[in-house]
């Protein structure tokens, strides 16, 4: 994928979802269809479908089917990308349900819990692992990716051993600040962050 910035991939992806689920009737759809319905800047969003090289159709606007194929190769939807949970709750259990992560190239492979009543239960036909294995199995497939869903007061622990077993992506969903190298990555998300957005417009 192009290096484009967090904040162009983020509109992006809210037009996929409008190509996907809201304009799946339509054949053609215009800028100010997508920017009224963001409440974005039209001129905004031609520029950023610019980035995808896709051109509008006189009178018709885009074509929904090749604006959305773009949008896809642009962000690297069909490139492939393993990942574990380690967290195997309610949230844990729910994001691995979440069936369209598949379409966005994610793909869960297993969770790992240290809980003993969960250890070999199948979630979603994933298999719920003890964390004493993430080690063997992040040498054995070389999946560098976790999702954190783990209570906040256990998510530093388990942070620094899953760094210690070589994993360099975290995606967090705990409201917990983790303490990492500078070789791994973190993205944060703050579920609380965008209630309190909600809340305060």
């Amino acid at each position: 994928m192009n290096e484009i910035s967090n904040k162009v991939i983020n509109r992006l992806t809210l037009y996929h979802c409008i190509l996907k689920y809201t304009m799946k009737e339509s054949e053609f759809i215009s800028s100010f269809e997508i920017a009224d319905l963001l409440n974005l800047d039209n001129s905004l969003v031609r520029k950023d479908i610019a980035l995808c090289g896709v051109l509008g159709h006189k009178k018709q606007g885009y074509s929904v089917t090749e604006l959305k194929g773009a949008i896809e190769e642009k962000l690297g939807f069909s490139e492939r990308k393993e990942i574990f949970i380690i967290g195997a709750g309610s949230l844990g259990s729910a994001l691995v349900k979440y069936v369209d992560f598949k379409d966005y190239g994610i793909d869960i492979l297993a969770l790992f819990d240290n809980d003993p009543q969960k250890i070999e239960q199948d979630v979603n036909g994933k298999k719920i692992l003890p964390l004493s294995k993430l080690e063997n199995s992040i040498s054995r497939i070389s999946v560098k990716n976790i999702i954190l869903a783990v209570p906040a007061e256990h998510a530093q622990e388990v942070t620094d051993y899953a760094v210690h077993c070589g994993v360099r992506f975290i995606w967090n969903f705990t409201p917990a600040v983790l303490r990492v190298p500078k070789s791994v990555t973190v993205y944060y998300e703050n579920i609380i962050s965008s209630f309190m957005q909600m809340r305060n417009a």
